[in-house]
């Protein structure tokens, strides 16, 4: 694997969280949530990630292909950990399943 490579799959998960965020900013806007220095520091983060990832790394694509590639590349990433979080999510299930639930003074007041 090229140093190029693992760059490129840094700058993609990079635009990928901060589009992201984009969204969840959008989402869970109120009147009192001072919003301004984060979209301010989302944009330059993301506009930093796509100059390096246009006319650094990759200087004979398009912003279009580069955003495609990012997303898609990002997307694949996470469904190859998701086995991993599958097995994590069973685990503590079937702890949860066999866990010996204390007993409650209360409940006994009730007879």
């Amino acid at each position: 694997m090229k140093i190029d490579d693992f760059l490129i799959s840094i700058i993609d998960g990079s635009i990928f969280i901060s589009l992201l965020f984009s969204i969840h900013l959008l989402c869970s806007y109120h009147p009192y949530h001072r919003i301004f220095p984060l979209v301010i520091g989302n944009i330059s983060f993301l506009f930093s990630a796509l100059y390096i990832n246009l006319f650094i790394l990759n200087p004979n694509s398009s912003l279009s292909i580069i955003l495609r590639e990012a997303i898609s590349n990002s997307i694949i990433s996470i469904l190859y950990f998701y086995p991993f979080l599958f097995i994590f999510i069973t685990f503590i299930t079937v702890k949860l399943f066999f866990r010996k639930r204390p007993e409650d003074p209360l409940l006994k007041l009730l007879d």
